[in-house]
């Protein structure tokens, strides 16, 4: 065999042996592709530019104070109202799952309720902040208030850029230290915090839907004003079109606004007093962002389980895998496994996730003693833990991914929302340019967390997403 025979029959094998690996790259850089595309294309032919505020209200005339509300729907009921109670509802929620999570991974519970002390209040302000920034109009904010106003979270205006943002930030100061103080990688709490946000946020879409907020561009005019007959609030519902006859009357009818003025928008033309549908955007954020959790939730962490090498399979005779079981266990995680039966979760955590491989250990042991310096190297460290080559997926990926998922949905659902709506109001390009890169960022970070973190920044006696080998 000559040396170029070689070198062919070589790169074959190295192929065959990094053939998951190379099917995973081509894989992400198709989604990189198709997210860039679906980005472009959209805002040269999506994009509505308008102004909710200039152009309707929810009041059935200009000087009514009845409220257009179909199905008993309004923003508050007494003294309770809707918006904040679904905001805490979503938040309850996610924490809750939080703990779960905290769980699962074996997490201190004191470090989460130390987390939750210093983010929610710096969330709020947060949200507070980019709210009612320029809410009225460029260079005047909700309420005329000054600097300090702005963080008044208990007044009326929040976005939830600004508050997942000013989160964050906290918590990346916090659980730098705690992580540092209980040797877990700073990922492996973000993993276990962060995408439970989208829980949060798709309960709260609801309470803008009983403050009639977070809707689309006009999809057509349902009642004309020159027909207007009192009746429910002073709509006559049985001469209303309904232009998402598929939604429930209690939910299309809720879309509806005043025309204050006439106009067109979205080729939809109307005249002062006819009554306009507007598009549930809020609906397609909350399903949206619910997908987007079950999927970083459920799949993600166990995408790489499900093509990689089967422990039961690799160490045959050493584990009594039932699927039954597994199936058992998913919906009931309290059972716990026996040497008779296993399930698939409680293998993969003996045989990997919390399985120490010995003799790379003692190799590491042996290198220090010889002042050899290879093993020192993230890469090495990483290369060591990676017992019997099972693929997992990395700490770090989760929480990039929650950045991805909302910034993807946010962006074209932006493309509708009115423009004294936006992430960044009244200035629409701006607003889109910062949500494509929160997206691509998070798209980026979930490459990174999965290929280059790893053999970066490892290190010995931390918990990432298995615990790496200690030494004392």
């Amino acid at each position: 065999m000559n040396i170029k025979d070689f070198k062919i029959n070589k790169i074959s094998f190295d192929f065959k042996r990094d053939k998951l690996k190379w099917i995973s790259i081509g894989l992400w850089a198709s989604l990189f592709i198709v997210v860039i595309v679906l980005f472009s294309v959209f805002w040269a032919t999506k994009n509505v530019n308008w102004t909710q505020g200039d152009s309707f209200s929810t009041s059935t005339t200009s000087d009514s104070k009845d409220q257009i509300s179909y199905g008993g729907i309004k923003d508050s009921y007494g003294a309770i109202r809707i918006y904040p109670m679904a905001m805490t509802l979503g938040m309850i929620v996610a924490i809750l799952f939080t703990l779960y999570k905290f769980w699962k991974k074996g997490l201190n519970v004191t470090e989460l309720s130390i987390g939750i002390a210093i983010c929610i209040p710096i969330s709020l302000m947060g949200a507070s902040f980019f709210g009612k920034l320029n809410a009225q109009s460029p260079g005047v904010n909700a309420g005329s208030v000054g600097f300090w106003g702005l963080f008044a979270f208990w007044e009326a205006g929040m976005a939830i850029h600004g508050g997942v943002y000013g989160g964050l930030l906290a918590g990346i100061i916090l659980f730098y230290f705690v992580g540092r103080k209980t040797k877990t990688s700073m990922l492996v709490y973000a993993d276990a915090i962060v995408p439970n946000i989208l829980l949060g946020q798709a309960i709260g879409r609801w309470g803008n839907f009983f403050n009639h907020e977070v809707m689309g561009a006009p999809v057509g005019v349902t009642y004309h004003g020159t027909d207007w007959n009192l009746g429910s609030n002073g709509v006559d519902w049985t001469n209303v079109k309904d232009h998402y006859s598929w939604l429930p009357k209690w939910i299309g009818r809720n879309l509806m606004v005043r025309a204050d003025s006439s106009g067109t928008i979205n080729g939809v033309s109307f005249n002062q007093g006819d009554l306009v549908q507007l598009s549930p955007i809020f609906l397609y954020e909350s399903l949206s962002l619910l997908a987007a959790w079950v999927i970083i939730t459920f799949i993600i962490p166990n995408i790489t389980k499900w093509i990689s090498k089967k422990p039961w399979k690799v160490e045959t005779g050493k584990f009594n895998y039932s699927l039954s079981f597994s199936i058992k266990q998913w919906f009931m995680p309290w059972q716990k496994s026996t040497d008779q039966i296993q399930s698939a979760r409680d293998i993969w955590n003996l045989a990997y996730f919390r399985n120490i491989d010995e003799e790379a250990k003692q190799e590491y042991l042996k290198s220090l003693e010889l002042n050899r310096t290879k093993y020192l190297k993230p890469k090495e460290i990483n290369k060591a833990n990676k017992l019997n080559e099972y693929v997992s997926t990395k700490a770090g990926v989760e929480c990039f991914a929650y950045f991805f998922a909302w910034n993807f949905v946010r962006f074209f659902l932006e493309l509708s929302r009115p423009d004294d709506h936006l992430f960044v109001m009244y200035d629409k390009p701006l607003s889109l340019s910062l949500i494509l890169i929160s997206a691509m960022i998070g798209l980026i970070g979930m490459i990174a967390s999965q290929y280059w973190i790893p053999i970066l920044f490892r290190k010995n006696g931390y918990l990432y997403e298995k615990e790496y080998f200690s030494i004392n």
